[in-house]
């Protein structure tokens, strides 16, 4: 959302598009040419005003309306987006008819395994924990210089045991592609950025991938991203 070409790389003729977005960032005419272009939209909004932040940092509810309203209005299909926590779980039904209330055409929960952890200011202070919904786990002490080394170094180093992997590529069963920030056009997002240990993949390149998934060589992005179980 915050390239300045997001309208032009969305533009597309011929093929479903959308976008995916905390919602609180761009003007009212993008949004209401996204609902005329008929861009699809999913909102990941894991909250209610007063928790959505809590994960969504320095995410202003306001704005996420404002930008809903915006695009919903102009006829725009949107989806709300919802991971669930302990600080939210409650909220889930109430937060599922607001969507309604507000013309969203779907309500999705998704459990991305990413639920537990502190978050952190500015400054690298401990603000508060974030938790799974089901209450398995606290609290507990935490390094936060050790840990965002470790976080560097896992993402700088994805590796994979040597075996076979049973892939399952959403991209590929749902027919997607992914167009990072800079307009690069890769297979799918996991593999649409470059870091170390992880350089971007051209989209024409995706069979080199998949000539991988049924070896014991397996691309370690592919076999930890959308790995489901093993082949031997």
């Amino acid at each position: 959302m915050m390239n300045p070409h997001i309208l032009e790389l969305t533009a597309m003729t011929g093929c479903r598009t959308s976008v995916t977005t905390n919602g609180s960032i761009g003007s009212r005419r993008t949004w209401e040419q996204f609902a005329k272009s008929g861009v699809e939209v999913t909102f990941s909004i894991d909250g209610l005003e007063d928790t959505n932040h809590l994960y969504r940092q320095d995410v202003e509810w306001n704005k996420i309306m404002d930008r809903v309203k915006w695009f919903v209005d102009s006829g725009g299909k949107a989806t709300w987006k919802w991971v669930p926590f302990k600080h939210n779980s409650h909220q889930t039904e109430q937060a599922r008819k607001l969507s309604e209330d507000l013309g969203f055409e779907n309500f999705r929960v998704e459990d991305h395994g990413r639920n537990h952890g502190p978050a952190l200011d500015k400054d690298g202070n401990i603000t508060h924990w974030v938790l799974p919904a089901d209450g398995s786990r606290e609290p507990g002490k935490y390094d936060v210089p050790a840990g965002v080394s470790r976080y560097k170094e896992t993402h700088q180093n994805f590796q994979v045991k040597p075996r076979l992997y049973n892939i399952q590529c959403e991209y590929l069963l749902n027919k997607d592609t992914y167009i990072n920030a800079m307009g690069q056009v890769a297979p799918c997002c996991y593999h649409g950025y470059d870091m170390p240990g992880r350089p971007f993949v051209k989209v024409e390149d995706h069979h080199k991938l998949m000539a991988t998934w049924k070896t014991k060589e397996c691309n370690p992005v592919c076999a930890g991203t959308c790995g489901k179980g093993f082949l031997d």
